[in-house]
Formats: C-alpha cells, sequence, structure tokens
C-alpha cells in the first residue's frame, strides 16, 4: 500500500507538468494532440527497452567484459543498457510526432514535446520502480523528473538545430542528457557506493540540478511565450499542405494624361 500511495503521489509532479503544457497553445489546432501522442509514444518507448537490453546483455556476457571488473561492468549497465537505449527510444517517440504532425510547431512547442517524452517513459518506468525499490525512490524519482528534465534539454537544442540549421546542436540534444543519465545512474549503483564518497554525492548533486532544470522550464515557457524565435514556424513546407493565397498586386491605372486613377 505504501508504494502504491508512493507512486501516485510520484506522479502528480508528471501529471501538472502534462497539463500545463498540453493547455499552453489551446488556440493552435492539433497542439493538444501532438503532446497527447508525444506522452502515450514516450510510455511506447519504455517497451522496447527491456528486450533491446536483454539481447545486448546476453552479447556482452558473451564476450567476457561482464566479467572484467565491477567498475566495467557497471558502466555497461548504466551508461549502454539504461542511459544510451532510454535516450535513442525517447527521442525516436519524440521524432515520431514531428514526422506525424499535421499542424505547424514552433521551438517551444519541440521542446514541450521531447518533455512529454521523456515524462511518458518515466511514467511507465515508475511502475517497475514501484515494485522494486522503497517508497522514498519512487518518490525522489517523480518529484525530480529526470526523465522530463533530459527531455528539456534534447527538446532545447533539437529546436536551436531545426531553427539555425546547425545539426551540431542535435549532437548535443543527444549527447548532454546521456552522459547526464549514464553518470546519474552509474553514481547511483550500490555496487560502486561502498568505493568512496564521489558515488554518494554526484548523484544527490545530479538530483538537485535536475530541480534546477524544472525552474529553468516553467522560467523558459514563461518567458518565451511571446518571443518571436521561439514561436515562429519550424516545420518546412510539404508538398500538398496548403498554402494562403495571396491577393496578386494590380498595375497602376493611369487616365490619358499620365496621371494615376485611385
Amino acid at each position: 500500500m505504501d508504494i502504491l500511495l508512493a507512486f501516485l503521489a510520484s506522479s502528480v509532479p508528471a501529471l501538472i507538468v502534462y497539463l500545463i503544457l498540453k493547455k499552453r497553445n489551446p488556440g493552435k489546432p492539433g497542439y493538444a494532440d501532438d503532446c497527447k501522442k508525444a506522452f502515450l509514444n514516450g510510455i511506447k518507448s519504455t517497451l522496447f527497452v527491456v528486450p533491446s537490453a536483454l539481447i545486448l546483455n546476453i552479447l556482452c556476457s558473451l564476450t567476457g567484459l561482464m566479467d572484467i571488473n565491477v567498475f566495467v561492468e557497471q558502466f555497461i549497465k548504466d551508461f549502454i543498457f539504461a542511459a544510451l537505449l532510454e535516450e535513442v527510444f525517447k527521442i525516436r517517440a519524440f521524432l515520431k510526432v514531428l514526422e506525424e504532425s499535421e499542424c505547424e510547431y514552433s521551438w517551444l512547442d519541440v521542446t514541450a514535446y521531447m518533455i512529454l517524452s521523456g515524462l511518458g517513459f518515466e511514467t511507465l518506468e515508475s511502475i517497475v520502480y514501484a515494485f522494486t525499490s522503497g517508497a522514498g525512490q519512487v518518490i525522489v524519482r517523480g518529484l525530480t523528473m529526470m526523465h522530463g528534465m533530459f527531455g528539456l534539454i534534447t527538446g532545447y537544442f533539437w529546436g536551436k538545430a531545426l531553427y539555425t540549421g546547425e545539426k551540431k546542436y542535435k549532437v548535443l540534444a543527444f549527447l548532454i542528457p546521456y552522459i547526464y543519465h549514464g553518470l546519474y545512474d552509474f553514481t547511483l549503483s550500490k555496487e560502486l557506493s561502498e568505493y568512496g564518497d564521489f558515488f554518494l554525492f554526484t548523484p544527490v548533486l545530479l538530483a538537485f540540478f535536475s530541480v534546477v532544470l524544472i525552474i529553468v522550464m516553467i522560467v523558459f515557457f514563461r518567458k518565451n511565450r511571446e518571443t518571436e524565435k521561439y514561436n515562429v514556424s519550424l516545420r518546412p513546407h510539404i508538398e500538398g499542405d496548403p498554402v494562403s493565397e495571396e491577393v496578386p498586386d494590380l498595375p497602376e491605372q493611369t487616365d490619358s494624361d499620365g496621371n494615376e486613377v485611385t
């Protein structure tokens, strides 16, 4: 019962963020549907991680990499089985929203979609943690919204890549959350905690930084809701989409003396 209550309590912050982001563009056709799709795609992406991690685990075990020492084993588990796969499938879920979207999307919209993809992933993953971890850890996960904040970083830089046309920002969109994610999981593992205070202090610091990012997210959306560069359409015109018709300029009419007729 305690775990169930902890899970419900931890789900409240993600639900609040979902509702706020979904309602931030009430007059934009298709936006709310895309938010819902991003959240659901994030949930679905969780289902691809487990079998993929299992296959990689078997392959790594066959090569003997898992038997070198505890650091190598934990690094592979956290940076490849967890961080790499999870970030890849979350981005895949997010990109599917952009590909299937029938409305214009802006830099702010792109950031919102990726946040919701991360929160969807975290919601289903939290159910697993509810049965395998203590109530305290489940609540901390819910309050810090780590996957949502990874999504904030990814969405911001992906939107910047679309806005500027510079592909280096797509690399940062993946690389920064991946390192952040992997380092958090790696230093949080019980197997490494006995080797030094570094493995105890670092996850606390990273969790605190996630709370800071929640504040940054709130300020970012509030401050830039009217900023042109964050609201201009980033979606390239697709052949077949309706194009607004402009009234052609009429030639000037003049009388016999060359004077303009109004």
